[in-house]
Parts: C-alpha cells; structure tokens; sequence
C-alpha cells in the first residue's frame, strides 16, 4: 500500500481517529462487502486470496520502507546518478520502461505492445516507420503501433531518506 496508489478516504471506525486515511478493496465476486486498511499500513502487501483482500505484511521487496536502494548508486548517494539525483533511493513503483530518467530521454519511442525503445524515426512510407535505434539497428514498425510522445511522470518523485 502507498499513500500515492488508490483511493484514500476519511471512514468513522470505532477505536480509530476519524482524521485516520482508509484504504478500501472490495470483495471480488459481486457480494459486496470490502476490507479496509489505515495508513499506518503503508508499505504492506495487500492481495485477493479466495475473492477477499488480505494483507500478507511488510513488502517483500521494500521491507515496508516503501523505498528501495537505488541501482545505479547502490544507494550510496556520493556522486548523484542520473536516475535518483544522489537522493539514494527511488520510488519502488519506478520500472525498468516507467521513470523520470526514462521518460526524459529525448528519443524515447512507447509501442502500444510495452516496448520502449530509444531511437529516431529514420524514415516513413505510408503505414511503415524505419527506427534507427542508439546502438545502429534498423527495426520497422507500423506507425499506428507507436504511441504519441507524453511529458515525464512529474507526478512520481524521489523518496529521500
């Protein structure tokens, strides 16, 4: 769970604050119903086991921190990499085809398939696009599969310790 993903909202609980933020998952299956969990379990794993949502504890990944060391620094932060900006970690939704380093680089091409690919269009006839990628390949694709260019993710940011 994080305070950026999903709806968050104010919930009258007996034995909570009601200034408290709930998070609610419906029960699968159209019974209705849901579960519902406080902010004070941000960085747990909630999942859907036999239609229900069940929180599994600390993310596996994050240990509950929500953050991760960055790859690229390893986390030490002495010189600033280009993709946490000496910040040390990054937020653990970034993905190898999602984040602001990604995204800003000038010749970044999206198909609608995933595949993300830096290069230029270097040619076009009708339906057809000719990509010169940065290490010298030519890959053709048709021009309805390339997805318009979009600004980096602003709303994604660095998590700092």
């Amino acid at each position: 769970m994080k305070l950026t993903r999903g709806a968050w909202i104010h919930m009258n609980v007996a034995g909570h604050d009601p200034s408290e933020l709930w998070q609610k998952f419906p029960n699968a299956g159209g019974k209705g119903g849901y579960q519902a969990w406080t902010q004070h379990h941000v960085g747990e794993v909630v999942v859907y086991q036999n239609g229900q949502a069940v929180n599994i504890g600390a993310c596996r990944v994050c240990g509950g921190t929500t953050r991760v060391n960055c790859a690229v620094c390893k986390g030490e932060g002495n010189v600033p990499c280009e993709l946490c900006k000496g910040g040390k970690f990054i937020s653990i939704s970034w993905t190898l085809t999602d984040n602001p380093w990604l995204n800003a680089q000038p010749d970044l091409i999206r198909l609608k398939d995933g595949t993300v690919m830096l290069g230029k269009v270097a040619g076009s006839s009708d339906e057809q696009r000719t990509i010169r990628t940065r290490e010298g390949k030519y890959v053709k694709v048709n021009a309805s599969d390339i997805l318009p260019k979009q600004t980096t993710n602003s709303t994604r940011s660095i998590v700092s310790p």
